[in-house]
């Protein structure tokens, strides 16, 4: 479920907010560098390097939240209703301002969203779910192929695999066509999304844990 909320979320930053993406760094990465290497459209650099310092506080804290855990023996999943936080946060911002790439609102909005990405790539990471990334869909769709039984491979998790990819590509295309009837609309439904996923997500056991004793 917070997979799918991706490709919503950088399908609004993307198209609607600048050309920056909320949760792809690689894409922000690359496009500052042809940015600064071409000398050209350097007006579009304060939205990469917004989203990339957003992210990076994202996932410091993120990170942080994490590592306190497991020094305390204890996984605390607080990062989630941060996030979920600045999620509806930015709902909010979007239903009630015009963000544009060029106003205050925009920017903002792009940075509570990457931000909000930033714990959620933090606190997944560690989970060490092999083939279920939210954005490394690269490594995910090579392995589909590379792995594949047509090169003699054993093709492992290969339904996670193209799972994972559809779902990306699948809310992308839908955030994209959200659009036509206002920015707030697909995080809207990000946000609706990552409401339900919040319960699995707060009280549901790690596959790493021990069940809780009966008595």
């Amino acid at each position: 479920m917070i997979t799918s909320i991706c490709g919503l979320i950088d399908a609004v930053c993307f198209l609607a907010l600048g050309g920056a993406f909320a949760e792809m760094m690689t894409g922000n990465l690359l496009l500052l560098a042809l940015t600064v290497g071409t000398g050209t459209h350097f007006s579009n650099m304060d939205h990469y390097i917004t989203a990339i310092v957003a992210f990076t506080f994202g996932a410091l804290l993120g990170g942080y939240i994490v590592n306190a855990a497991r020094q305390s023996g204890r996984y605390q999943r607080v990062g989630y209703v941060v996030e979920w936080f600045v999620l509806v946060c930015a709902c909010v911002l979007a239903l009630t301002t015009a963000p544009r790439p060029d106003s205050w609102s925009g920017i903002a909005l792009v940075s509570m969203l990457a931000f909000s990405m930033g714990i959620q790539n933090a606190i997944v990471r560690s989970y060490g779910i092999q083939d279920l990334a939210t954005n490394v869909m690269t490594m995910t769709y090579t392995a589909i192929f590379a792995d594949s039984h047509f090169v003699k491979g054993n093709n492992p998790r290969w339904q996670r695999r193209v799972g994972s990819v559809l779902l990306f590509f699948t809310s992308a295309v839908i955030g994209a066509l959200l659009l036509h009837f206002g920015v707030a609309v697909p995080l809207i439904l990000a946000t609706t999304i990552f409401t339900l996923a919040l319960y699995p997500l707060l009280f549901g056991r790690r596959h790493d844990e021990a069940p809780a004793p009966k008595h």
